[in-house]
């Protein structure tokens, strides 16, 4: 037995020498449910929790009391078709809510966002930003800075009624009455704005055509300069992550060594950089910030684990106080009051879905407010770092989740690619991970090339390899499973959802007798119908083609090679999915009726590209569920 497999083995056993048996945890409870909380935030006075729940089935956004451990249903969460995205409180008694839904140009569906402003007593409850040409913004939820100290305002990016084209204006929001005004017009290429600490709005990024660049001002009352141009797909100077201590001073993110590192640049001299954080095997990118000062704190990095390192001493000192009370679980704090020592803190690792918990590190307490799933008394299965050995020698990092109590020997397998195609996999509780290994598959994921966070050389390999480089990588990780003897050659499935979707078509079409069943979410089909789909938007067809290549188009497009797949399909796709457009699925669908292997078409009826409703994801689990049961056999 190899030394991976000797240590899995041993760790499925207990001490007393009985192994575990997988438990059968009900489809549903993998799907939100009654009495699950999401997205909830805290009042800037520590002493109301705002989260969305659901009732009936349907969400409802609620407001508990934390002194009284009580909660009451503030709105609903659904109005028209629009969901509720999050919510947050802008003062402590004035809620602001983002709601998303669809709109739809020549039949293709589009997002669009409103926000709605209510009070904690349900009162004064009001779409904002409808005023005039602004009512027809395509998105209104784009809050650039919360102004902490004016209670009645905040800085929004909206349309500019003066433009015609897609760059946004910057708007001072009424937050009690919904009116606007203009602090800043338009300003041609920029699609993103950014403020700092005070509010002021000092810095700019767009494009236009293949032409991208940076701006920014000392103050409100200087002018505007460029601080770099340059070529919209090339590799950027920088990527802005937040306003420095000194007020001509920003945290960016630079390449270093080979790795994304963070630096600190001087805005008067844009070429002195200070390093303030490096890592040598992973990208540094992400800024965390607490959201009561706009201070960046620290920065997160990911090796096989979410990592952070901070650089103010204060919320070092909350953070090691928080994991110190939790030291099983990650632990982020989502926000902390602004006139006392409270934090709302979300907890969660591999086997644990997200708690939320309020701390009051003052009075040294801690208090679970509400769990994101009812998943909490089933016993789930860890999520395992491995390291995948390619033909060619190169070394892919990934995940290895075995079901609870399973020898790794002869076992049915799922190969789950991720999406994105440049979003890595991660460790934590993925809902569609455990569902798999509770019904007694291997689930096997790995950060094939083109992922993103290992480096410019790790995510360049990848480029335009779609067909090709990636899927090598994923077919390399499928190999693995059955050379350490953990899968059963004979019962083994490809599942991916967006990009990932895509992969389990391509990966079964070109891998025969790989695969038993392939199973396609929301999965792309065609190369070139993904570029087409994409020009409704601004920039989005050069995006694609820059991302996806021109040439050879067919020849990697699972639609034009249906008749070269020899195993069952399954294809689930929702019908408003606006990143990868049901037609998709739809055409797939109709080629593989013309063979010998058609396919099983789920369409969800106003299903988005995540299937983010409890229905829509039990009736994905149900279906996929189903169909590798018919293809695996019993497990």
């Amino acid at each position: 037995m190899s030394l991976l497999r000797a240590a899995l083995a041993a760790g499925s056993v207990l001490a007393t020498g009985l192994v575990l048996a997988a438990e059968r945890i009900p489809v549903e409870d993998f799907a939100p449910k009654a009495g699950s909380y999401s997205a909830m935030d805290l009042s800037p006075d520590g002493n109301l929790v705002v989260g969305t729940t659901l009732i009936d089935g349907e969400p409802i956004i609620t407001v508990m009391d934390v002194a009284k451990m009580d909660s009451a249903a503030v709105m609903r969460g659904w109005i028209d078709n629009f969901a509720v995205n999050w919510c947050g409180f802008k003062t402590n008694r004035r809620l602001l809510c983002s709601f998303r839904g669809v709109g739809y140009e020549a039949g293709v569906p589009f997002p669009v966002t409103r926000l709605v402003g209510i009070n904690t007593d349900r009162s004064n409850s009001k779409v904002l930003a409808q005023g005039g040409a602004l009512g027809s913004s395509q998105l209104q939820d784009r809050i650039l800075h919360w102004l902490p100290g004016d209670p009645a305002h905040v800085l929004i990016q909206l349309d500019d009624p003066e433009d015609t084209a897609v760059f946004p204006a910057v708007y001072q929001l009424d937050v009690e009455k919904g009116t606007t005004r203009r602090i800043m017009r338009s300003r041609d290429p920029i699609l993103r704005w950014f403020a700092d600490r005070e509010g002021v709005v000092r810095f700019g990024y767009g494009f236009s055509d293949r032409n991208a660049v940076f701006v920014a001002r000392d103050s409100a009352d200087d002018n505007w300069r460029v601080l770099s141009r340059f070529r919209r797909f090339d590799e950027a100077p920088f990527e802005f992550l937040g306003f420095g201590v000194l007020p001509r001073t920003m945290m960016v993110s630079v390449e270093h060594n080979g790795r994304d590192a963070v630096f600190e640049m001087d805005l008067s001299e844009h070429d002195d950089l200070q390093l303030l954080f490096a890592h040598p095997t992973v990208d540094v990118r992400g800024a965390i910030v607490w959201r009561e000062t706009g201070a960046v704190v620290g920065f997160s990095y990911e090796t096989d684990r979410r990592q952070r390192h901070f650089i103010d001493p204060g919320a070092q000192h909350a953070q090691a106080s928080i994991d110190a009370s939790l030291p099983d679980t990650r632990n982020v704090v989502l926000r902390q009051a602004s006139t006392s020592a409270r934090y709302l803190v979300s907890a969660g690792s591999d086997v644990r879905p997200s708690e939320y918990f309020l701390f009051d590190l003052e009075a040294r307490s801690r208090v679970h407010l509400a769990s994101e799933t009812r998943l909490a008394k089933h016993t789930l299965a860890p999520m395992r770092t491995i390291e995948v050995k390619t033909p060619a020698g190169l070394k892919l990092p990934g995940y290895l989740t075995l079901p609870v109590g399973a020898e790794p020997k002869n076992l049915p397998a799922i190969v789950l690619p991720h999406g994105g195609p440049y979003d890595r996999d991660s460790w934590g509780y993925d809902p569609l991970v455990q569902l798999l290994a509770s019904r007694g598959y291997a689930v096997i994921q790995v950060n094939f090339r083109g992922s993103t966070g290992y480096g410019s050389a790790w995510l360049n390999a990848g480029f335009q390899g779609w067909g090709t480089v990636m899927h090598e990588d994923i077919t390399s990780a499928a190999r693995w499973l059955v050379e350490q003897g953990i899968a059963d050659p004979k019962r083994m499935c490809i599942v991916g959802w967006s990009y990932g979707g895509y992969a389990a078509l391509i990966g079964a079409i070109r891998e025969p007798g790989l695969y038993r069943c392939a199973a396609s979410i929301a999965g792309v089909t065609s190369l070139g119908k993904l570029q087409r789909d994409s020009e409704i938007y601004y920039g989005g067809g050069a995006a694609r083609r820059n991302q996806i290549g021109t040439e050879n188009l067919a020849d990697n497009s699972p639609l034009a090679l249906a008749d070269r797949l020899q195993v069952p399909v399954l294809l689930v796709h929702g019908t408003d999915d606006m990143q990868v457009l049901v037609g998709h699925s739809e055409r797939m669908a109709k080629a593989l009726e013309r063979t010998a292997h058609p396919a099983e078409l789920v369409l969800i009826d106003k299903g988005d590209h995540s299937l983010t409703r409890a229905q829509w994801r039990e009736t994905l689990y149900r279906k996929l569920v189903d169909f590798l049961g018919k293809n695996l056999g019993p497990t």
